[in-house]
């Protein structure tokens, strides 16, 4: 079966899902919409100029940030499509924990969108791994619900299994971030077979500190991923702080 013709039945899966179950926003609770114009519109987006590596604002003086000058990260770009507050973050907590699994591809295009804009040359599509005991209890992934439409709309290979969790984690939500740090550390395996010599397009839902994305891009580059981009839906940006002293 083609790839479009498999985007055609996933399209018409969630209509129909729609009218079946018409959606209720994410941010206000509109019936009707999986996210309101009025809620859509209140999303803070990360625009302007931003480290060619990690993606933070910088000064439009600057391509890298300090840290990405002094200690590059191990993968070759990271972007995020919005400002982790209000009701992006409601978003994400819907799509986490709420079973709210259509803002999935509601958010899919939106960040197309960015890739396109960034111009990567990408092999394949993998989302950030969940372990089994997370997957079980949560019942999905929902790094895999943006990677996948993704994956599907730009024609190119999904990948779930060119990644996986060697071990259960800790929620990293309270952690400090030397505390991620040492808890997704050696967490990941990836997959020699699957994406060696490859250009990976690595999707997740959020980055704080960065731990996750940074230790998936290391376990990337052992099995010999040849390029790793990241793209997350959303990530805290602190205006309170110097731009060329953040990464989160």
């Amino acid at each position: 079966m083609s790839i479009h013709i498999v985007e055609i039945f996933y399209k018409g899966f969630w209509a129909a899902l729609d009218w079946l179950f018409p959606p209720v926003c994410a941010g206000c609770g509109e019936h009707g919409y999986r996210l309101c114009p009025e809620c859509h519109a209140k999303i803070r987006y990360i625009t302007g100029n931003v480290c060619k590596v990690c993606g933070l604002p910088i000064s439009s003086r600057r391509s890298l940030c300090v840290r990405c000058g002094d200690s590059p990260p191990p993968y070759d770009a990271l972007r995020s499509l919005a400002n982790y507050e209000g009701i992006i973050r409601d978003c994400i907590h819907a799509l986490k924990y709420e079973n709210d699994q259509s803002l999935g591809d509601f958010f899919a295009d939106e960040l197309i969108a960015l890739v396109l804009a960034e111009r990567w040359l990408v092999d394949m599509v993998i989302p950030v791994p969940l372990s089994p005991f997370r997957i079980k209890t949560r019942g999905y992934n929902q790094s895999a619900l943006l990677a996948y439409p993704i994956a599907m709309r730009l024609s190119l290979k999904y990948r779930p299994f060119g990644m996986r969790r060697t071990r259960n984690t800790r929620s990293q939500v309270e952690l400090s971030a030397e505390g991620r740090r040492i808890n997704v550390k050696g967490a990941f395996e990836a997959v020699p077979e699957i994406v060696g010599e490859k250009r990976v397009l690595l999707v997740d839902d959020v980055t704080t500190t960065g731990s996750t994305i940074e230790e998936c891009a290391r376990a990337l580059r052992r099995a010999g991923a040849s390029c790793i981009y990241c793209l997350t839906l959303a990530r805290p940006v602190n205006p309170l702080y110097s731009s060329n002293m953040l990464h989160v």
